[in-house]
């Protein structure tokens, strides 16, 4: 299986996107396609940081089953207290709709995809 990898706080994370994922992804976000509200960005429309954290959150529950809303604001808090800016985020999570099955290759912000595992 495709995943991408993040590394947050000195932790690398694998992430994806499955099928039951995404629909309750876009429950939270109104019924919206999760990759619109990225795709904004490009568009100068920033998206909101609590669509992008339920966004990192919910790519991080195929692969860490137990992580929590909250324990992903935590980590973002602690992501950019090491330097890091929300702007860092978005590229990354670009990556992660590319190993999803969104589309084939990553748009310009591009992302890098981690190996695949059996």
């Amino acid at each position: 299986m495709k995943f991408t990898t993040i590394t947050m706080n000195g932790k690398d994370y694998k992430l994806r996107l499955g099928a039951a994922q995404i629909m309750e992804l876009e429950k939270h976000l109104g019924g919206r396609n999760p990759l619109d509200i990225l795709m904004g960005a490009e568009n100068g429309n920033l998206p909101s940081l609590t669509g992008t954290l339920r966004i990192l959150h919910s790519a991080m529950l195929k692969f860490q089953h137990n992580i929590s809303f909250a324990d992903v604001q935590n980590l973002y808090d602690e992501y950019v207290d090491e330097g890091n800016t929300y702007m860092d985020l978005l590229p990354q999570l670009i990556g992660v709709f590319q190993t999803s099955g969104f589309f084939k290759q990553a748009p310009e912000m591009g992302a890098t995809t981690g190996a695949e595992i059996q």
